[in-house]
């Protein structure tokens, strides 16, 4: 509504500055008063667009504007002579665009079209000193009863593409986040599927993914291996067995930086990865881990032990990562074979080995 006042004022004001303009080229002095009018017409425009831009109001000052213009045109039908039906055609033409054009609600209508008419019927006994007839006044009525039948259907219209406009719009948001929970749903289950289901730590798919983005770096692996988890197994039954890996899971998770990168290998055996790492740092980590195990409330009290292996490359290859987790395999069996609960890394003797085997 505040945009159509603001164009349909702004025409009005160019058609009022037109008219005067035709009229004082035409007629010379005698169309002076009727120039008269349409200047008051203008700034009376020109101030109620004012008002309609900075302070919003539009459907009053709209009324105001027309009730306005209505009454200088009977004024002018009586002030200059050669505005006659000019004048009538111009009400007329006014009460019908207003029901088509203006999207004002119905109530402000029909108190435009009554006070327009109003002012017609006294115009035509004389107060206006219009000397408006009854054919004049036939043209007025019908004219308002168009725009009042134009009005409801223009409403009807604009009401039902409104609301077609908020079901839309209420569509697409409803799409969108049905979208958005998909998307978070995906990343979920992208997520999930490298998550290990019992420990929470990474599982295979995300160890082979991590070791291609870690090709090329210096890179240090600690392989640790719970002891005797068969046995544990036995004789508490395998949920206690799940619970048992839960919680060495949590413990690994705090027990390595930011970086540092843990995996669930297989069964009871876990792979830490240390990018940038040396052996030295590496095995000060698996100690740290092997007596945090031991002296877990949860772990340690069940006789939980872990047996490490540690080795170290200088440069990762991600397509033949064998030669360093076989090192640190090789470790892990030799902390195996020494008597378990220990930390053993990686030499040059079982470097050259494991490469050669």
């Amino acid at each position: 509504m505040r945009q159509a006042v603001l164009l349909g004022g702004s025409l009005l004001v160019l058609l009022l500055a037109a008219d005067a303009a035709m009229d004082l080229l035409r007629h010379g002095v005698a169309a002076r008063p009727g120039a008269v009018i349409a200047v008051g017409e203008m700034i009376v425009v020109l101030l109620g667009l004012l008002v309609v831009r900075r302070w919003g109001r539009s459907e009053p000052v709209a009324m105001g504007l027309l009730l306005v213009t209505v009454t200088t045109l009977v004024l002018e039908r009586g002030t200059v002579a050669s505005q006659g039906d000019v004048s009538i055609a111009y009400i007329a033409m006014l009460l019908v665009s207003t029901g088509l054009f203006l999207p004002w609600r119905p109530t402000w209508h029909v108190g435009w079209l009554a006070s327009a008419v109003v002012i017609s019927v006294v115009a035509t006994r004389g107060g206006a000193g219009s000397g408006l007839g009854v054919p004049e006044l036939v043209v007025i009525g019908m004219a308002a009863l168009a725009s009042g039948v134009g009005q409801q259907l223009a409403y009807a219209r604009l009401r039902r593409g409104l609301e077609q406009q908020f079901e839309l719009r209420a569509v697409t948001q409803l799409s969108q986040r049905q979208e958005h929970q998909v998307s978070a749903l995906n990343r979920e289950l992208v997520q999930t599927a490298r998550i290990d289901a019992v420990t929470g730590l990474g599982n295979r798919r995300g160890l082979d993914e991590a070791l291609e983005r870690l090709a090329g770096q210096r890179l240090a692996a600690i392989l640790l291996d719970l002891d005797h988890f068969k046995a544990f197994n036995d004789r508490f039954g395998h949920l206690a067995g799940d619970a048992a890996l839960a919680r060495v899971g949590q413990l690994l998770h705090d027990s390595v930086r930011g970086d540092d990168l843990v995996f669930r290998y297989g069964g009871e055996e876990f792979l830490v990865l240390i990018p940038g790492g040396e052996e030295d740092g590496a095995a000060q980590l698996a100690e740290r881990i092997r007596v945090t195990l031991r002296d877990d409330a949860d772990t340690g009290a069940q006789g939980l032990t872990v047996s490490a292996g540690v080795a170290a490359a200088d440069r990762f290859s991600s397509s033949d990562p064998l030669p360093l987790l076989r090192r640190a395999d090789t470790a892990l069996y030799q902390a195996k074979r020494e008597g378990r609960d220990r930390v053993v890394v990686s030499d040059p003797a079982m470097a050259a080995i494991a490469r050669a085997g």
